[in-house]
């Protein structure tokens, strides 16, 4: 119990949803509590409430409808990787013999990963492949993807990797033994595989370029990750490098780590408080979707007004209930051309043997739209 009590406080609000599940007290399909219910029973911000039922539900855990609420989902269990459903004979007959492959990624419900999936579909003709899409929701997950892809007669796999600082022995035996696989948007030192990625050195570089241009002068760079995972370790490298060129001081740049996870909403509502008032910060740049809409909500709940007290610059476009689509000035990585791109190369693997690691950098661009603006002094 001590460790829980140590945990942020959306996380316990997660696992006490999650602990019900898995002791039946909640069943698929039923509702859970409404925002204000938990709010209440709980004592916490409906920041802290949104955060858990929005892990819970990119997590697959429960489902939310619209003026409805939240639902245990129906669908628990790991994916089955074989289908046990006998298919009528013509049509068994005329697919057993196509090609299976995997599209793993960490989550398909955002616009981002949904984007990236229709381009790998678009690569593989539905007459001359099936394709399976697995969600793996986390890095235990994603190692039983793995493992069960090669257990079966899946012939290549498409991987958007979890982000972390190291792979996995999955992977590493993969490689070994020249497994057909291709990574998509990170890739992964060390490991020797083809890969499609955007340059996100370059996005860092577009990013401190667009604010320096505006007058900003002093930036934070926020992620929920660690700075040393693969992606957002290449764009704070760009970040940096772009600043000393610009000749900033070393002072410029602010580095936030882990946003969301390692402290409850009030240690961040004071974090921003401090940048912005003790640090004279103008302007911020979140690595990633979920870390931009979370820093919008900490911004509304301190009456900081985006972008007249403040700018902000996303990866990526969020999706979010108080924002208009066109509202978030953000990188695009070409997510579909990248999907489409690693496709193809799993394909030319599989259908001319072809042994070559390919690596394929995608340049990015930067959306300009309301959310950033000159600084007003």
């Amino acid at each position: 119990m001590a460790n829980l009590m140590n945990q942020p406080m959306y996380q316990r609000i997660k696992e006490d949803i999650l602990h019900q599940i898995k002791t039946k007290l909640l069943s698929p399909g039923d509702r859970l509590p409404t925002e204000y219910q938990l709010m209440d029973h709980y004592q916490v911000s409906r920041i802290t409430v949104s955060k858990a039922l929005s892990e819970l539900k990119s997590e697959g855990v429960i489902e939310r409808f619209p003026n409805k609420g939240s639902f245990v989902s129906r669908l628990q269990e790991a994916p089955p990787l074989t289908n046990e459903t006998k298919l009528p004979e013509e049509l068994a007959q005329s697919i057993d013999h196509l090609p299976e492959i995997a599209c793993i990624m960490p989550t398909v419900t955002d616009l981002f990963s949904m984007s990236m999936m229709n381009g790998v579909l678009s690569a593989f003709p539905r007459n001359e492949y099936i394709c399976h899409i697995f969600q793996s929701q986390n890095p235990q997950m994603e190692n039983y993807l793995l493992k069960r892809c090669m257990e079966t007669d899946i012939s290549g796999i498409i991987l958007f990797p979890q982000d972390q600082p190291f792979f996995s022995n999955e992977l590493l035996w993969m490689n070994l033994q020249k497994y057909p696989l291709v990574l998509m948007d990170r890739y992964l030192p060390r490991l020797n595989t083809s890969y499609v990625i955007a340059d996100n050195q370059k996005a860092g570089e577009l990013c401190v370029r667009h604010l320096y241009e505006l007058g900003h002068q002093r930036i934070a760079f926020l992620t929920s990750s660690n700075r040393n995972t693969f992606s957002v370790k290449r764009r704070l490298d760009g970040v940096l490098n772009t600043a000393e060129s610009l000749n900033m001081p070393e002072s410029a740049i602010h580095i936030v780590e882990q946003v969301g996870y390692a402290h409850d909403d009030a240690y961040y509502l004071e974090l921003v408080s401090r940048l912005v008032r003790d640090e004279k910060v103008t302007a911020f740049i979140a690595t990633e979707c979920n870390t931009c809409v979370y820093l919008d909500e900490l911004c509304a709940s301190l009456k900081l007004d985006i972008p007249k007290d403040v700018s902000l610059i996303s990866f990526d476009s969020p999706m979010s209930k108080i924002r208009n689509p066109d509202f978030y000035t953000h990188i695009d990585q070409s997510e579909r051309l990248m999907g489409q791109e690693a496709g193809l190369l799993l394909r030319k693997r599989l259908e001319q043997n072809d042994m070559g690691v390919y690596h394929k950098v995608l340049t990015p661009s930067l959306e300009v739209y309301r959310s950033t603006a000159s600084v007003v002094f």
